[in-house]
């Protein structure tokens, strides 16, 4: 039994960390996209 709570405390902070993770990466794809697209409107105005 306390192994199994040991376990569920690693499964619960992994799977923090992962969502931090991935919330880091979406949030520089966001800021990768709006650049590439302000780039484009910059290009298409002149």
């Amino acid at each position: 039994m306390i192994s199994f709570l040991k376990n569920e405390v690693y499964l619960s902070k992994f799977l923090i960390f992962t969502s931090f993770v991935l919330l880091f990466f979406i949030t520089l794809a966001v800021i990768y996209i709006t650049y590439i697209s302000w780039k484009d409107k910059r290009r298409i105005k002149k």
